[in-house]
């Protein structure tokens, strides 16, 4: 069992986190409760924890201390921050002192507290690794960057000059620009393993992104939480603003282009301005916040007065709930395509951010997944990426995406719908056949299986069946493998074999005559002609 020590003023809120999870059945047992820092910081010795879950807001020693003596006492404690406040500094304050995650209270949910514990296990597996080696060069650029962009070092520029050369980095401290790049599908590429991978994957993101800055001009790249980079930029010969902004269109052009080739990564770059690097704390918080703006496509000028939630917070609104779900039923492209529209249409007459949407974007998620429950309709055939939908909803950064994605979604049900309205002419027996073959193509099923589904003989349901579709159970349920293949294949980032393992076939020769056969190319030859 890892030993968990719980420390929070309020006995609410740390009854509310003990109630959670099952917390021995997870693997992890609560070695303690304290009730502030300076009650924590001395029962560590006697408690022993393996991870520590701190609020930040607490009487005598606060949260963010406690982090940061953790972290030099004793730096293989995994810490874990939750607060009330979803507030910059606090966030920094302890990403900075190696804290594994900074959870909001009241967003706190079993699977989010779940993550933020698997991720501390990772970690305590594999040792103080890639996050937590303080001997290793771009730990320290990232803990060094981390306390520049979170004013510790206001007022110090000696220091900052001073730390620049400890740390090789060259760069014109008076003419820096901070680029902020997000990756969007780092959760689908990494999907099923390690924090390390994930860090490994990040961590050569950077140096690309070093290599290519360097060709011409000097800088830096960090990772900062999630799926973040934070790119320091100094620009050699670039006098004036023309020339500045070519030059960072054609780095992030390339960028791009070698992140999509060669590591099948996607991501959003936000560009700060220029400025000094002791302005570096006060430019960063701008480039925040002209992220968050930039979720409408508009320049930062254009003056209209920002929205805080969509309707108040509390999601969809019942009306469009109502009328969204009546054109699924109704299996209306048009109607579900208007419903839609005028969803994201409010969001933008509103002028609501990104961060205003979470509940209605979570609500939209929620009714497809309900909706397809339903109907029989199984999801991967309608959301086909690797990360888990809310997940990737999440890491949508534009209006526009965002509303491509629930039209795109949506769509996808009814036409779904329709399919398995098409079977309404066959017996109850051969649709409960379809329906299992449709829900478990992806296991090795067979006849008996399918026959046992539908409780009966499973020679007198073969023949049934074959009768009313037209064709016998293992040339359907190859049928139904190949079109998921294909679809795969268009649409996400895996390898042929992870695809064949992912649709069920147990043979790739097997698969390769099937397609061949169907399709009249070879899988390899399909994915040439898809750009793959």
């Amino acid at each position: 069992m890892i030993r968990v020590l719980l420390v929070d003023d309020e006995l609410l809120s740390r009854m509310t986190v003990r109630s959670l999870i099952n917390w021995e059945k997870e693997g992890y047992t609560i070695c303690g409760e304290c009730s502030d820092g300076t009650q924590a910081w001395a029962a560590i010795p006697s408690l022993r924890p393996q991870i520590v879950i701190t609020d930040v807001k607490m009487n005598r020693m606060n949260g963010d201390e406690l982090v940061r003596r953790i972290a030099l006492e004793y730096p293989e404690i995994c810490t874990i921050v939750f607060s009330g406040y979803d507030d910059y500094k606090y966030v920094r304050d302890v990403l900075k002192n190696n804290a594994i995650d900074y959870l909001i209270k009241n967003d706190l949910t079993p699977e989010l507290l779940l993550e933020s514990l698997h991720k501390a296990e990772e970690i305590l597996k594999t040792g103080p690794g890639i996050e937590k080696d303080e001997n290793n060069l771009q730990a320290l650029r990232r803990q060094f960057v981390l306390r520049l962009i979170g004013k510790e070092y206001q007022g110090k520029e000696a220091a900052i000059e001073k730390e620049m050369q400890t740390l090789s980095i060259d760069m014109d401290m008076g003419r820096v620009i901070p680029v902020l790049l997000v990756i969007r599908n780092l959760e689908e590429k990494t999907g099923g393993g390690t924090l390390r991978d994930r860090m490994i994957i990040i961590f050569s993101v950077c140096n690309v992104l070093e290599e290519i800055i360097r060709e011409d001009h000097k800088g830096m790249a960090v990772p900062l939480e999630n799926n973040e980079i934070l790119l320091l930029i100094s620009l050699n010969g670039c006098a004036s603003e023309q020339r500045t902004g070519e030059e960072l269109q054609k780095m992030m052009n390339r960028s791009s282009f070698c992140l999509n080739k060669f590591m099948r990564l996607n991501g959003n770059f936000h560009i700060g301005r220029m400025c000094p690097l002791r302005e570096m704390p006060e430019a960063f918080q701008e480039l925040e916040e002209r992220r968050k703006k930039e979720f409408m496509d508009l320049q930062p000028e254009s003056g209209r007065e920002e929205a805080q939630e969509y309707n108040g917070g509390n999601g969809i609104r019942l009306e469009d709930e109502q009328r969204l779900t009546a054109t699924l039923r109704q299996g209306d492209e048009t109607l579900a395509e208007e419903t839609v529209d005028h969803i994201f249409r409010e969001i933008f007459e509103g002028n609501i951010l990104r961060s205003g949407c979470t509940q209605l974007f979570s609500d939209l998620t929620i009714l497809s997944i309900s909706f397809c429950k339903k109907q029989g309709i199984p999801y991967e055939k309608v959301y086909t990426h690797r990360t888990g939908v809310m997940e990737y909803v999440a890491q949508m950064e534009k209006l526009r995406e965002c509303g491509k994605f629930f039209h795109e979604l949506f769509a996808a049900i009814i036409r779904e719908k329709k399919v398995l309205e098409g079977q309404n002419g066959y017996s109850v027996p051969v649709r409960k056949m379809v329906s299992y073959i449709h829900q478990h193509y992806m296991d090795g099923i067979s006849l008996g299986d399918a026959a046992d589904n539908a409780g009966m003989n499973s020679s007198y349901l073969s023949t049934l069946f074959k009768n009313e579709v037209g064709t016998g159970f293992v040339e359907y349920l190859n049928e139904v493998r190949l079109e998921r293949a294909k679809e795969l294949m268009d649409s996400s980032q895996l390898r042929l074999k992870e695809i064949i393992d992912e649709v069920g076939f147990c043979s790739y020769p097997y698969f390769f005559s099937l397609f061949k056969k169907k399709y009249g190319m070879t899988p390899k030859e399909y994915q040439k002609g898809q750009g793959r």
